[in-house]
């Protein structure tokens, strides 16, 4: 399970005030911080970085609800958080991201899955889309 060294804000939650735990205070030293000097630090932290909702299509939200109810991310922002970091990670080396590339497109490619016309396609997706228009959205899952 991978773990990220930050929480990150889950889109649609507020964020309540509290103060930090005491084994937080105990990592910093001897030195002990009121709730709103917490508060403070935690203000300048949030300053320094940023906060984004992401819209997931549906196969993506299924497999990252699957990888949660696993227990591999505490939530979808800690999710989002490695996320972004192993992107860094292939920006910092583009020869595996050259080789993940290829090796995607090669696994594409190779597959047995029968492709459809584009005409299919389309029919299909006019036929989700008026299903959508006359009906309500599902709860959220």
């Amino acid at each position: 399970m991978r773990k990220s060294r930050s929480q990150a804000r889950t889109p649609g939650k507020t964020r309540k005030k509290r103060a930090a735990p005491a084994a937080t205070n105990e990592k910093l030293g001897a030195e002990e911080f009121t709730p709103e000097q917490w508060e403070r630090i935690c203000a300048h932290i949030r300053a320094r970085g940023m906060t984004i909702e992401v819209f997931l299509p549906e196969p993506l939200a299924d497999w990252l609800r699957g990888k949660l109810a696993a227990g591999m991310f505490k939530d979808p922002g800690e999710a989002a958080f490695v996320a972004f970091q192993d992107l860094r990670e292939l920006d910092r080396h583009p020869a595996v991201r050259k080789q993940l590339i290829k090796a995607i497109t090669g696994a594409r490619a190779n597959s047995p899955r029968a492709g459809i016309s584009f005409e299919e396609w389309r029919k299909q997706n006019q036929a989700r889309l008026r299903e959508y228009a006359d009906t309500e959205p599902p709860a959220d899952k």
